[in-house]
Protein backbone atom coordinates (compact mmCIF):
# COMPACT_ATOMS: atom_id res chain seq x y z
CA UNK A 1 0.00 0.00 0.00
CA UNK A 2 1.43 3.33 -1.00
CA UNK A 3 1.03 6.46 1.28
CA UNK A 4 1.16 10.11 0.69
CA UNK A 5 0.55 13.54 2.37
CA UNK A 6 -2.60 15.52 1.85
CA UNK A 7 -2.96 19.20 2.33
CA UNK A 8 -5.88 21.50 2.45
CA UNK A 9 -5.34 25.04 2.68
CA UNK A 10 -7.84 27.35 4.20
CA UNK A 11 -7.98 30.94 4.71
CA UNK A 12 -8.16 30.49 8.79
CA UNK A 13 -6.41 26.54 9.26
CA UNK A 14 -4.07 24.49 6.73
CA UNK A 15 -5.55 20.89 7.54
CA UNK A 16 -2.90 17.95 6.63
CA UNK A 17 -3.05 14.11 6.87
CA UNK A 18 -1.40 11.21 5.97
CA UNK A 19 -3.42 8.76 3.46
CA UNK A 20 -2.85 5.56 2.21
CA UNK A 21 -3.75 4.85 -1.37
CA UNK A 22 -7.34 3.42 -0.42
CA UNK A 23 -7.98 6.96 1.44
CA UNK A 24 -7.76 5.88 4.35
CA UNK A 25 -6.18 9.06 6.90
CA UNK A 26 -4.23 9.09 9.97
CA UNK A 27 -1.99 11.85 11.56
CA UNK A 28 -3.71 14.39 11.17
CA UNK A 29 -2.55 17.95 12.27
CA UNK A 30 -4.45 21.03 11.63
CA UNK A 31 -2.08 24.77 12.19
CA UNK A 32 -3.64 28.35 11.71
CA UNK A 33 -2.94 29.45 8.36
CA UNK A 34 -1.73 33.10 9.54
CA UNK A 35 -2.56 34.72 6.41
CA UNK A 36 -2.39 37.76 8.07
CA UNK A 37 0.72 37.44 9.63
CA UNK A 38 2.79 38.01 6.40
CA UNK A 39 2.27 36.95 2.44
CA UNK A 40 2.86 33.80 0.62
CA UNK A 41 6.24 32.61 1.62
CA UNK A 42 4.74 32.63 5.23
CA UNK A 43 1.79 30.21 4.72
CA UNK A 44 4.61 28.46 2.63
CA UNK A 45 6.47 27.94 5.71
CA UNK A 46 3.36 27.01 7.76
CA UNK A 47 2.47 24.35 4.92
CA UNK A 48 5.83 22.41 5.13
CA UNK A 49 5.31 22.75 8.99
CA UNK A 50 2.36 21.42 8.58
CA UNK A 51 3.89 18.36 7.33
CA UNK A 52 6.83 18.00 9.35
CA UNK A 53 4.54 17.62 12.23
CA UNK A 54 2.46 14.99 10.20
CA UNK A 55 5.25 12.86 9.85
CA UNK A 56 6.76 13.34 12.77
CA UNK A 57 3.21 11.80 13.73
CA UNK A 58 3.61 9.36 11.56
CA UNK A 59 6.57 8.54 12.42
CA UNK A 60 6.03 7.56 15.82
CA UNK A 61 3.41 5.77 15.30
CA UNK A 62 4.79 3.57 13.03
CA UNK A 63 8.97 4.46 12.42
CA UNK A 64 9.13 2.64 8.83
CA UNK A 65 5.54 4.36 7.58
CA UNK A 66 8.16 6.65 5.54
CA UNK A 67 9.49 3.94 3.75
CA UNK A 68 5.93 3.60 2.25
CA UNK A 69 5.43 7.60 1.45
CA UNK A 70 6.18 8.64 -2.52
CA UNK A 71 8.55 7.03 -4.61
CA UNK A 72 11.21 4.63 -3.11
CA UNK A 73 14.73 4.53 -4.05
CA UNK A 74 15.79 2.53 -7.34
CA UNK A 75 19.50 2.02 -9.35
CA UNK A 76 19.09 2.83 -12.25
CA UNK A 77 21.61 0.30 -13.29
CA UNK A 78 21.17 -3.46 -13.37
CA UNK A 79 24.25 -4.29 -11.13
CA UNK A 80 24.80 -2.57 -8.41
CA UNK A 81 28.52 -3.28 -7.99
CA UNK A 82 28.66 -0.59 -11.14
CA UNK A 83 27.47 2.18 -9.07
CA UNK A 84 29.16 5.08 -8.80
CA UNK A 85 29.55 7.04 -5.74
CA UNK A 86 26.96 9.60 -7.17
CA UNK A 87 24.78 7.19 -8.16
CA UNK A 88 24.62 5.82 -4.70
CA UNK A 89 24.03 9.13 -3.12
CA UNK A 90 20.91 9.81 -5.74
CA UNK A 91 19.68 5.96 -5.51
CA UNK A 92 19.68 6.78 -1.17
CA UNK A 93 16.99 9.44 -1.93
CA UNK A 94 13.57 8.32 -1.04
CA UNK A 95 10.84 10.51 -2.39
CA UNK A 96 7.97 11.53 0.07
CA UNK A 97 5.04 12.79 -1.95
CA UNK A 98 2.52 15.69 -0.81
CA UNK A 99 -0.67 17.21 -2.15
CA UNK A 100 -2.12 20.58 -1.73
CA UNK A 101 -5.94 21.45 -2.27
CA UNK A 102 -5.82 25.58 -2.36
CA UNK A 103 -8.75 27.71 -2.85
CA UNK A 104 -9.24 30.52 -5.76
CA UNK A 105 -7.62 30.28 -9.54
CA UNK A 106 -5.04 27.78 -9.80
CA UNK A 107 -2.80 26.90 -12.22
CA UNK A 108 -2.10 23.15 -11.82
CA UNK A 109 0.53 22.97 -14.27
CA UNK A 110 2.56 25.82 -13.26
CA UNK A 111 2.05 25.29 -9.23
CA UNK A 112 1.20 29.27 -9.43
CA UNK A 113 -2.23 30.78 -7.56
CA UNK A 114 -3.17 33.15 -10.08
CA UNK A 115 -6.07 34.65 -7.79
CA UNK A 116 -7.66 33.88 -4.31
CA UNK A 117 -10.22 35.41 -2.26
CA UNK A 118 -9.38 33.99 0.49
CA UNK A 119 -5.83 35.48 0.39
CA UNK A 120 -6.08 39.21 -0.51
CA UNK A 121 -2.95 40.49 -2.57
CA UNK A 122 -1.95 36.61 -4.06
CA UNK A 123 -2.00 37.46 -7.81
CA UNK A 124 0.09 35.11 -9.59
CA UNK A 125 2.08 33.20 -6.57
CA UNK A 126 4.06 30.44 -7.86
CA UNK A 127 3.33 28.48 -4.07
CA UNK A 128 4.08 25.23 -5.37
CA UNK A 129 7.86 26.52 -5.63
CA UNK A 130 7.53 28.16 -2.37
CA UNK A 131 6.12 25.40 -0.71
CA UNK A 132 8.95 23.26 -2.51
CA UNK A 133 11.65 25.65 -1.25
CA UNK A 134 10.56 25.61 2.98
CA UNK A 135 10.28 21.81 2.39
CA UNK A 136 13.89 21.84 1.57
CA UNK A 137 14.82 23.37 4.81
CA UNK A 138 13.37 20.54 6.72
CA UNK A 139 15.48 18.00 8.68
CA UNK A 140 13.83 15.75 10.71
CA UNK A 141 13.52 12.32 8.61
CA UNK A 142 15.47 10.39 10.47
CA UNK A 143 14.50 6.98 11.86
CA UNK A 144 13.39 6.31 15.44
CA UNK A 145 13.53 3.03 15.33
CA UNK A 146 14.77 0.79 18.00
CA UNK A 147 16.61 -1.31 15.42
CA UNK A 148 18.62 0.96 13.46
CA UNK A 149 18.68 -1.54 10.41
CA UNK A 150 20.26 -1.42 7.10
CA UNK A 151 17.19 -0.13 5.56
CA UNK A 152 17.54 2.99 6.68
CA UNK A 153 20.57 3.45 8.10
CA UNK A 154 22.12 6.19 5.46
CA UNK A 155 18.66 6.98 3.40
CA UNK A 156 18.03 10.20 3.07
CA UNK A 157 14.38 11.88 2.10
CA UNK A 158 13.44 14.51 -0.09
CA UNK A 159 9.77 16.21 0.30
CA UNK A 160 8.34 17.28 -2.82
CA UNK A 161 5.51 18.74 -3.20
CA UNK A 162 4.07 16.96 -5.99
CA UNK A 163 1.00 18.10 -7.00
CA UNK A 164 -1.84 21.31 -6.23
CA UNK A 165 -5.09 21.96 -7.72
CA UNK A 166 -8.23 24.04 -6.63
CA UNK A 167 -9.56 22.97 -3.40
CA UNK A 168 -12.63 22.14 -4.76
CA UNK A 169 -11.53 19.86 -7.54
CA UNK A 170 -9.13 18.32 -4.96
CA UNK A 171 -12.65 17.79 -3.27
CA UNK A 172 -14.35 16.16 -6.63
CA UNK A 173 -11.03 13.53 -6.78
CA UNK A 174 -11.34 12.82 -3.07
CA UNK A 175 -15.02 12.10 -3.98
CA UNK A 176 -14.12 10.09 -7.28
CA UNK A 177 -11.42 7.80 -5.98
CA UNK A 178 -12.67 6.79 -2.20
CA UNK A 179 -16.02 8.91 -2.18
CA UNK A 180 -19.44 8.70 -3.43
CA UNK A 181 -17.84 8.92 -7.04
CA UNK A 182 -16.68 5.37 -7.01
CA UNK A 183 -17.54 3.29 -9.97
CA UNK A 184 -18.35 6.52 -11.91
CA UNK A 185 -16.70 8.11 -14.79
CA UNK A 186 -18.71 11.52 -15.23
CA UNK A 187 -19.69 13.64 -12.69
CA UNK A 188 -20.43 16.80 -11.39
CA UNK A 189 -19.64 18.32 -7.48
CA UNK A 190 -21.07 20.84 -5.87
CA UNK A 191 -19.99 22.19 -2.76
CA UNK A 192 -22.45 24.33 -0.14
CA UNK A 193 -20.46 26.11 2.12
CA UNK A 194 -19.49 29.92 2.33
CA UNK A 195 -20.37 30.10 -1.17
CA UNK A 196 -20.78 27.36 -3.60
CA UNK A 197 -17.77 25.30 -5.71
CA UNK A 198 -18.09 22.83 -8.50
CA UNK A 199 -16.22 20.02 -10.04
CA UNK A 200 -16.27 18.24 -13.23
CA UNK A 201 -15.40 14.84 -14.05
CA UNK A 202 -14.99 13.16 -17.54
CA UNK A 203 -14.03 9.65 -18.23
CA UNK A 204 -12.36 9.89 -14.93
CA UNK A 205 -10.60 12.60 -14.98
CA UNK A 206 -11.13 16.20 -13.27
CA UNK A 207 -11.58 18.33 -16.17
CA UNK A 208 -9.86 21.49 -16.05
CA UNK A 209 -11.10 23.30 -19.40
CA UNK A 210 -9.11 25.73 -21.77
CA UNK A 211 -7.75 28.02 -19.08
CA UNK A 212 -8.17 25.99 -15.69
CA UNK A 213 -11.40 27.83 -14.65
CA UNK A 214 -14.02 24.85 -15.45
CA UNK A 215 -16.01 23.76 -12.88
CA UNK A 216 -17.07 27.34 -11.67
CA UNK A 217 -20.95 25.64 -11.26
CA UNK A 218 -21.86 28.24 -8.21
CA UNK A 219 -22.15 30.51 -10.65
CA UNK A 220 -24.73 28.82 -12.88
CA UNK A 221 -27.21 31.24 -13.52
CA UNK A 222 -30.81 30.69 -12.05
CA UNK A 223 -32.52 33.63 -11.45
CA UNK A 224 -31.97 36.15 -14.30
CA UNK A 225 -31.64 39.77 -13.01
CA UNK A 226 -31.83 37.97 -9.53
CA UNK A 227 -30.04 39.12 -6.31
CA UNK A 228 -26.14 39.98 -6.57
CA UNK A 229 -23.23 37.26 -6.27
CA UNK A 230 -20.01 38.05 -4.80
CA UNK A 231 -18.69 37.43 -8.16
CA UNK A 232 -20.32 40.56 -9.64
CA UNK A 233 -22.89 38.71 -11.48
CA UNK A 234 -26.64 38.98 -10.56
CA UNK A 235 -28.79 35.19 -10.43
CA UNK A 236 -25.62 32.68 -9.64
CA UNK A 237 -26.55 29.66 -7.77
CA UNK A 238 -23.88 30.97 -5.23
CA UNK A 239 -26.36 33.98 -4.42
CA UNK A 240 -29.17 31.52 -3.68
CA UNK A 241 -27.68 28.39 -1.97
CA UNK A 242 -24.18 30.23 -0.34
CA UNK A 243 -24.50 30.40 3.46
CA UNK A 244 -24.66 34.36 3.91
CA UNK A 245 -27.33 34.19 1.09
CA UNK A 246 -29.62 31.35 2.84
CA UNK A 247 -28.98 33.66 6.27
CA UNK A 248 -30.21 36.65 4.19
CA UNK A 249 -32.62 35.50 2.42
CA UNK A 250 -34.14 34.36 6.11
CA UNK A 251 -34.34 37.47 7.51
CA UNK A 252 -35.91 38.89 5.22
CA UNK A 253 -39.11 36.84 5.24
CA UNK A 254 -38.37 37.22 9.26
CA UNK A 255 -38.62 41.03 8.75
CA UNK A 256 -42.15 41.03 6.73
CA UNK A 257 -43.52 39.76 10.29
CA UNK A 258 -44.43 36.26 9.77
CA UNK A 259 -44.48 34.20 12.40
CA UNK A 260 -41.41 31.71 13.30
CA UNK A 261 -39.35 30.15 16.07
CA UNK A 262 -36.12 32.42 14.87
CA UNK A 263 -37.19 35.99 15.09
CA UNK A 264 -36.26 34.76 18.97
CA UNK A 265 -32.63 34.58 18.32
CA UNK A 266 -32.41 37.17 15.83
CA UNK A 267 -34.10 39.69 18.93
CA UNK A 268 -31.59 38.25 21.16
CA UNK A 269 -28.83 39.59 18.92
CA UNK A 270 -27.89 35.99 17.92
CA UNK A 271 -26.17 35.57 14.31
CA UNK A 272 -28.80 33.34 12.22
CA UNK A 273 -26.57 30.15 10.82
CA UNK A 274 -27.93 28.01 8.20
CA UNK A 275 -27.74 24.63 10.54
CA UNK A 276 -29.98 26.92 12.97
CA UNK A 277 -32.44 27.52 9.64
CA UNK A 278 -32.38 23.66 9.12
CA UNK A 279 -32.97 22.61 12.62
CA UNK A 280 -35.97 25.35 12.72
CA UNK A 281 -37.16 23.33 9.48
CA UNK A 282 -37.14 20.16 11.12
CA UNK A 283 -39.45 21.40 14.05
CA UNK A 284 -42.02 22.56 11.23
CA UNK A 285 -41.09 26.38 11.12
CA UNK A 286 -43.29 27.91 7.88
CA UNK A 287 -40.13 29.91 6.94
CA UNK A 288 -37.31 27.97 7.31
CA UNK A 289 -38.88 25.31 5.60
CA UNK A 290 -40.14 27.42 2.81
CA UNK A 291 -36.24 28.46 2.71
CA UNK A 292 -34.91 25.05 2.29
CA UNK A 293 -37.16 24.03 -0.36
CA UNK A 294 -36.38 27.40 -2.10
CA UNK A 295 -32.62 26.54 -1.80
CA UNK A 296 -33.36 22.86 -3.58
CA UNK A 297 -35.51 24.50 -6.27
CA UNK A 298 -32.56 27.06 -7.17
CA UNK A 299 -29.88 23.73 -7.09
CA UNK A 300 -32.42 21.77 -9.16
CA UNK A 301 -32.38 24.32 -11.86
CA UNK A 302 -28.63 24.59 -11.96
CA UNK A 303 -28.11 21.18 -11.86
CA UNK A 304 -30.68 20.58 -14.99
CA UNK A 305 -28.42 22.92 -16.94
CA UNK A 306 -25.44 20.90 -15.84
CA UNK A 307 -27.36 17.73 -16.70
CA UNK A 308 -28.02 19.16 -20.62
CA UNK A 309 -24.77 20.34 -21.16
CA UNK A 310 -22.67 17.43 -19.54
CA UNK A 311 -25.17 14.42 -18.91
CA UNK A 312 -22.78 12.93 -16.07
CA UNK A 313 -24.06 10.03 -14.12
CA UNK A 314 -24.06 11.54 -10.95
CA UNK A 315 -24.18 14.89 -9.39
CA UNK A 316 -22.46 14.89 -5.80
CA UNK A 317 -23.68 17.39 -3.20
CA UNK A 318 -21.48 17.87 -0.18
CA UNK A 319 -20.48 21.12 2.45
CA UNK A 320 -22.24 21.92 5.49
CA UNK A 321 -25.45 23.08 3.76
CA UNK A 322 -25.94 19.18 2.81
CA UNK A 323 -25.83 18.27 5.74
CA UNK A 324 -29.66 19.68 6.07
CA UNK A 325 -30.99 16.18 5.23
CA UNK A 326 -32.66 14.20 2.53
CA UNK A 327 -36.29 15.77 2.83
CA UNK A 328 -35.27 19.14 3.41
CA UNK A 329 -32.58 19.61 0.44
CA UNK A 330 -32.13 16.51 -1.91
CA UNK A 331 -35.90 16.06 -2.16
CA UNK A 332 -36.62 19.06 -3.65
CA UNK A 333 -33.59 18.75 -5.52
CA UNK A 334 -34.43 16.10 -7.36
CA UNK A 335 -38.14 17.20 -7.73
CA UNK A 336 -36.88 20.02 -9.77
CA UNK A 337 -34.41 17.99 -11.41
CA UNK A 338 -37.15 15.51 -12.43
CA UNK A 339 -39.77 18.47 -13.22
CA UNK A 340 -37.26 20.32 -15.71
CA UNK A 341 -34.77 18.25 -17.39
CA UNK A 342 -35.46 16.15 -20.48
CA UNK A 343 -35.70 12.23 -19.43
CA UNK A 344 -31.90 10.96 -20.19
CA UNK A 345 -30.50 13.66 -18.53
CA UNK A 346 -33.24 13.56 -15.26
CA UNK A 347 -31.58 10.41 -14.92
CA UNK A 348 -28.33 11.59 -13.12
CA UNK A 349 -28.85 10.58 -9.61
CA UNK A 350 -27.99 13.28 -6.80
CA UNK A 351 -26.27 12.12 -4.02
CA UNK A 352 -24.82 13.62 -1.07
CA UNK A 353 -21.09 13.51 -0.59
CA UNK A 354 -19.47 10.36 1.37
CA UNK A 355 -16.34 11.81 2.59
CA UNK A 356 -17.35 15.16 4.23
CA UNK A 357 -14.50 17.38 5.42
CA UNK A 358 -12.01 14.60 5.13
CA UNK A 359 -12.87 14.61 0.78
CA UNK A 360 -10.00 17.95 0.44
CA UNK A 361 -7.65 15.80 2.64
CA UNK A 362 -7.90 12.58 0.25
CA UNK A 363 -8.27 14.28 -2.75
CA UNK A 364 -4.99 16.06 -2.42
CA UNK A 365 -2.83 12.88 -1.35
CA UNK A 366 -4.23 11.55 -4.38
CA UNK A 367 -3.26 14.48 -6.68
CA UNK A 368 0.50 13.83 -5.14
CA UNK A 369 -0.14 10.02 -6.34
CA UNK A 370 -1.35 10.47 -9.52
CA UNK A 371 0.45 13.06 -10.82
CA UNK A 372 2.29 12.41 -13.56
CA UNK A 373 4.60 14.57 -13.32
CA UNK A 374 8.20 13.65 -12.77
CA UNK A 375 9.39 14.70 -8.79
CA UNK A 376 12.02 17.66 -8.83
Amino acid sequence: MEYSIGVDLGGTDIKAGLVSSVGDISCRVALPTDVDVGGPKVVAARIAETVRQVLVKAETADPHVISKLGKAPQSPLNNAKEANDECRRHDDTHEVWIGLGAPGLIIAETGVVHFSPNFPGWTDIPLVDYVNAELAKLRLLKTTASDHSQTHRGEKYKLVLRGMDNDVNAMTLGELRHGAGVGYKNIAALTLGTGVGGGVVIDGQVYHGSQNTAGELGHTIVEPNGRYCGCGNQGCLEAYAGAKNIVERTQEKIETGRSTILAEAIQNGTPLTPRQIAEAAHAGDEIAMEIFAETGRYIGIALTSIAHILNPQIAIIGGGIAEAGEKLLFEPIRAELSKRAMDIPARMKIMKAHLGNDAGIVGAAMLALESEKPAV
